[in-house]
């Protein structure tokens, strides 16, 4: 993957402080929107939360973006694999959420 490289572009709403994007830039070609998150306006969900999962979610993307391109070609079989880890990031946030809530 050297010589290959992206960028991704964390935008927050200047109107609304839950909405959020991330976006992908690639060296050649369009901007790409990946992600698009609105959380709704709760006291437990707070600026420095919505920063930690928003920056979570950007770095877990980049990793996933980064074994996508070294690997394309993932064996269906693991996708459970794949679907299981992805719940568990999921259950941990809304844990903590209730923890913090």
């Amino acid at each position: 993957m050297s010589g290959q490289h992206f960028t991704l572009t964390i935008s927050q709403s200047t109107t609304d402080s839950g909405d959020f994007a991330i976006h992908m830039n690639e060296e050649g070609k369009n901007e790409q929107l990946l992600v698009h998150l609105r959380f709704m306006s709760q006291p437990m969900l707070d600026e420095k939360y919505l920063d930690d999962v928003v920056g979570v979610l950007a770095r877990k993307l980049a990793k996933r973006i980064i074994e996508w391109r070294v690997a394309p070609d993932i064996n269906p079989e693991a996708l459970p694999d794949v679907q299981d880890e992805a719940r568990a990031v999921v259950d941990a946030m809304i844990d903590r959420m209730k923890k913090e809530g």
